[in-house]
């Protein structure tokens, strides 16, 4: 049976072997797999997730398969508020034939993967969640896949991002190194926050929402 779990140090190694199976920022991180090779993928790619895993607000959850394989991984970086997190990077196993939905970039492995990421962030009282998202490719991101939760989410695109730029201060928490690609930073609210779950879900004479 599939399981979804956090990730520590201890899967670093398959985490790399999943990176090995890439070529390109964008095809590892956006599963663009018509991006060209990057000759400098693969060091980055490993330094940056290292990197990750030394910062506290960084949180990994891996998908593993019937067969106890990791299928895809996913990132979230908190915000200093307690309401804020970034979905960060997102990778599938492309040696794993994952089912998707007819035309979906993003294989159902990964979505349930995100989605998990975000009921977990939401159960703490998680309010916001923020993307990166490449410029012309908005349709074919995790978030616009119909089964991601984000889509019961209000969508604001707060700023576009020239490639090779990094956002300004506030917004470090979403992109804290350049990319040499041209994105935008999205900004998903919550229309239902946990605490106002709750006190609708608590009240006993129905007036609360």
């Amino acid at each position: 049976m599939p399981t979804i779990r956090h990730l520590t140090p201890a899967d670093y190694p398959d985490m790399c072997d999943i990176l090995d199976l890439h070529t390109s920022g964008p095809g590892a991180y956006a599963n663009d797999r018509s991006a060209p090779p990057s000759p400098e993928f693969h060091a980055h790619a490993k330094w940056y997730i290292d990197t990750l895993f030394e910062t506290p607000i960084s949180h990994f959850f891996g998908y593993f398969d019937d067969e106890g394989r990791l299928a895809a991984f996913c990132c979230f970086i908190r915000w200093a508020t307690d309401t804020d997190v970034t979905v960060n990077i997102k990778v599938e196993n492309p040696s794993i034939e994952l089912p998707r939905a007819e035309g979906a970039r993003w294989s159902d492995a990964s979505i349930d993967l995100v989605n998990w990421g975000v009921g977990y962030f939401w159960s703490e009282g998680v309010t916001t969640f923020w993307s990166l998202q490449i410029e012309g490719q908005e349709a074919a991101s995790f978030s616009a896949h119909p089964n991601c939760m984000l889509n019961e989410y209000q969508r604001e695109k707060v700023m576009d991002l020239p490639a090779g730029q990094l956002p300004p201060e506030e917004y470090r928490r979403v992109q804290w190194m350049p990319i040499f690609q041209a994105a935008a930073i999205y900004k998903y609210s919550d229309p239902l926050p946990l605490r106002e779950y709750l006190k609708v879900k608590n009240d006993p004479t129905g007036d609360a929402g």
